[in-house]
């Protein structure tokens, strides 16, 4: 199917959020959480963004989440803006891969500006409404880049979204019980509230946590488990994995099969693989009534 030209669209005012940025736009319910600051096409298919990352929490290099969401923004951004993607429509992900450079780090007491460049790749329409884009993502400091990103995101109506979920299209918000988390240092995070994981039956064996009370994760009320907190799972199951060592993941490939429910155990497995002399590799799975929900595999030096 050909490529799908974007939409006109004049430059956001400040007045339509901050810094230029509607959170509509970015599907959030805080503005606080909206990275993205700017955004403008350089040519039929290619497009600018600037970012803003909070310091750090802790002793970190930088915050993986801060980077998802930043890819993930800024896909929203271009889709909605740019080709028109209705903002009333559900958002899938079929996968998310990224890679990062070795010794990457923000500055750990200030904000630090990003910029964040975006190809798209392949535009499809279902009649006039454009469907999905696959996407190119490469993210700078200053002149370096230190991450580069693919995704494509879909998008479904709200009648065939409804279809597709059935009893699970509306959820009873935070009712569901919240297992007692890991110690966080295990996991790589500053407090408990950040863990997503809870004793499994097992070694490298976890359940996971939805805590609503992590906001970085759990914005606003949804239907099922963001894949962003899937993908947190992920890195601290790798860590955890490999605690007491270090990990440090530069390359993350990470496949959503199907949807994680709130009201039912998932389950989170983690194995560590042979890799190339330096490296390490962890394949983390994600399983719900016995069925694979989301795979990722992590890899990088550890020490």
């Amino acid at each position: 199917m050909p490529d799908i030209p974007a939409v006109p669209h004049p430059p956001l005012s400040a007045a339509e959020g901050r810094d230029g940025i509607r959170k509509e736009y970015v599907h959030l319910g805080r503005s606080d959480m909206v990275l993205l600051t700017s955004w403008w096409r350089r040519e039929d298919g290619e497009f600018s963004l600037s970012a803003r990352w909070p310091a750090p929490v802790g002793d970190l290099a930088y915050d993986q989440r801060m980077l998802t969401q930043t890819v993930r923004q800024s896909g929203l951004t271009i889709a909605h803006a740019a080709y028109g993607a209705p903002l009333s429509d559900h958002t899938v992900l079929s996968y998310f891969d990224f890679t990062v450079t070795p010794g990457f780090a923000v500055p750990p007491d200030a904000s630090c500006d990003l910029a964040v460049e975006v190809t798209v790749k392949n535009a499809k329409k279902r009649g006039k409404k454009v469907s999905s884009l696959d996407m190119e993502f490469r993210i700078l400091q200053g002149d370096s880049t230190v991450a580069r990103a693919d995704s494509e995101f879909g998008w479904l109506s709200t009648r065939v979204y409804r279809r597709l979920r059935g009893e699970h299209f509306n959820v009873d918000w935070n009712a569901w019980p919240l297992p007692a988390p890991v110690d966080h240092r295990t996991v790589g995070r500053s407090a408990p509230v950040e863990v997503a994981l809870s004793a499994g039956e097992g070694p490298r064996h976890w359940q996971l946590r939805n805590d609503v009370d992590n906001e970085v994760l759990y914005d606003h009320p949804v239907d099922h488990v963001p894949g962003l907190a899937l993908m947190e799972a992920a890195q601290q199951a790798a860590n955890a994995a490999l605690f007491p060592a270090s990990f440090e993941s530069t390359t993350v490939t990470s496949v959503f099969e199907r949807y994680a429910e709130f009201d039912r155990p998932c389950w989170i497995g983690a194995e560590v693989l042979p890799a190339v002399p330096g490296e390490t590799s962890v394949l983390v799975t994600a399983t719900q009534d016995g069925e694979t929900v989301f795979r990722s595999r992590l890899s990088g030096p550890c020490g």
